[in-house]
């Protein structure tokens, strides 16, 4: 760690944060600490990228129709977008189809190809989705249509019968980064075709714009999909990040004015402001709300559509409050509940717009797997979040038999399935995880902490280099650290709305006092009373509010000494 830090010129507790991440060398250090297009793989390190790429080119020279079909999630929403805009600089405009919430589900449906045969339909590209689709994709090809896919979703025994099947996940594939969300796996796809098409065509200020606009939609995506903020992922979005505050693409700019954004934007940012506001149409009926924004041609046509999507997102949360209320009631009320290690619940006020959000926030209340689903009539369309170390993709997998249709990866999952096998599928995925998972891991939440320091070593100039690890997320999560022998220097306050924020005075060994602040702990007040020693885990903050920076702490957890 010390030849880490002497190496790198930084703190000790900086050079752990950084080994933590598997960031182990100088080399490493420089990667990850100014991630660049050259360590990005060549698109063609797909095995299958020659063949779509030559579909593709087949299909601009024959003047074919082309149709992309994405999802209602920002993945499935921004991944369509970005090849919407990218066949646009080709000089083309293509169908798009998104989903249906409540009559189709998730993903290609049969609806949709139908649909697409009759409009005259050659050539179909899926935007994360597809890689399940046997019978859909068998359908196309029936009806004259060649398919390509473009997915991140876990991989079944064999592929679909489609043209060419790029997703990282893919046995035989060879690549060297194996985590990119659906939009990361759609810009691969355009560079290959960008690469194949582009040389003396006089278009190259068109693919620049191009590349910062796609870019920014990948970065976003890769947030809210949470896939791991490592690798390749780091470097587009970080790259897309910085690109959003003058993107080309006017529905960024939109999103960021409608959501309070100013300068470049964190990945707090986009998980919890600007990722729900584009959520929210898919959520409430909506549907292609997040792509109308987000391949808007002008900048006064997007902000009427980020309003709207404004609009949806008070409405989603208010919705969202209600059900979670009610989905923590169910598992209150009934202590069957209790043993289980995987919550399953149905119920005929659940929305399926919301449910996914849902099952999110009951699974962090109990620290469980958690399926919902929302009924109507007999059949119902459920969403499922995991916890650390317990696969549900897998897990569902084993119960497919009792699914009319799942997909999803290792954190998340959808399905549709009838009422009567809800408590079949309760029994299968909980006998699942009581083979497979050991009880300790579903024990008390942890918070892990990267590094003890004192106080005193918290310096501006070391806390700005970790905001230089920036964009956070998963598999790279904030900073967290350790301070022990904290004493209250004095009275406590409860501020904010709520159950309120615990805001602290607190030093250590006689040093200067230092600002602190637990959001959403005010319950915990009588815990830090004046004079009492603490032990605290928070991360640091450089603030401005008097006028000049000065260091605060952001408390995540506290216990007395």
């Amino acid at each position: 760690m010390r030849d880490l830090a002497g190496a790198l010129r930084i703190p000790e507790h900086v050079a752990r944060v950084l080994y933590n991440r598997g960031v182990r060398d100088s080399d490493a250090a420089a990667r990850f600490l100014q991630p660049s297009s050259l360590h990005l793989e060549d698109p063609f390190s797909f095995r299958q990228m020659d063949r779509a790429v030559d579909r593709i080119r087949a299909a601009l020279a024959g003047n074919e129709k082309v149709m992309v079909q994405g999802d209602y999630d920002v993945d499935g929403s921004a991944s369509a977008a970005l090849l919407v805009n990218f066949f646009r600089v080709l000089g083309r405009e293509v169908e798009v189809s998104i989903p249906s919430r409540a009559e189709d589900g998730y993903g290609l449906n049969e609806r949709a190809i139908r649909r697409a045969a009759e409009s005259g339909v050659k050539l179909l590209i899926t935007c994360d989705n597809g890689t399940t689709a046997h019978k859909e994709i068998a359908l196309a090809a029936e009806l004259g249509i060649d398919t390509i896919v473009t997915d991140h979703h876990t991989v079944g025994e064999t592929l679909p019968p489609a043209v060419a099947v790029l997703n990282p996940h893919v046995k035989d594939e060879n690549l060297q980064f194996r985590d990119l969300c659906g939009a990361g796996v759609a810009f691969k796809l355009a560079w290959g075709v960008m690469q194949r098409v582009s040389y003396g065509s006089g278009l190259d200020s068109a693919y620049r714009d191009f590349l910062a606009g796609a870019q920014s939609l990948v970065a976003m995506a890769s947030v809210a999909d949470v896939v791991p903020l490592t690798g390749e992922n780091r470097v587009l979005t970080r790259t897309g990040l910085r690109l959003m505050p003058d993107s080309p693409n006017p529905g960024i700019r939109a999103l960021m004015e409608t959501s309070g954004i100013k300068g470049v934007p964190s990945g707090v940012d986009v998980g919890f402001k600007i990722a729900p506001r584009l959520n929210a149409g898919g959520r409430l009926g909506r549907e292609t709300l997040a792509l109308e924004l987000l391949t808007a041609r002008s900048y006064g046509d997007a902000l009427q559509l980020a309003q709207e999507a404004e609009g949806l997102n008070r409405q989603r949360q208010s919705v969202d409050r209600g059900l979670t209320k009610l989905a923590e009631e169910l598992v209150l009320s009934d202590a069957s509940y209790e043993r289980d290690r995987v919550l399953v619940l149905h119920h005929d006020e659940f929305h399926p717009g919301v449910v996914g959000i849902v099952a999110a926030r009951i699974s962090r209340r109990f620290n469980k797997p958690t399926v919902l689903v929302a009924m109507n009539g007999e059949v119902g369309r459920g969403s499922g979040r995991s916890i650390p170390g317990f696969h549900l993709y897998n897990a569902l997998n084993d119960c497919a038999s009792l699914m009319q249709r799942f997909g999803g990866h290792e954190q998340a999952a959808g399905m549709e399935i009838t009422r009567e096998n809800i408590g079949h599928l309760r029994r299968a995925v909980n006998e699942i995880a009581d083979r497979h998972v050991m009880q300790a891991d579903y024990a008390t939440p942890t918070l892990n902490i990267d590094a003890t320091v004192a106080l005193s070593q918290l310096e501006i100039a070391g806390i700005n280099l970790l905001a230089g690890l920036e964009p956070f997320g998963h598999g790279n999560p904030e900073p967290v650290f350790m301070a022990e022998n904290i004493e209250v220097a004095s009275d406590p306050r409860v501020v904010g709305k709520g159950t309120g924020h615990l805001s602290l005075m607190l030093k250590q060994a006689g040093n200067v006092a230092f600002k602190s602040i637990g959001f959403g702990m005010g319950e915990r007040v009588a815990e830090a009373g004046k004079g009492a020693h603490l032990r605290i885990a928070f991360t640091p903050r450089i603030s401005e509010f008097r006028g000049y920076p000065e260091v605060e702490l952001e408390l995540k957890d506290l216990r007395r000494a």
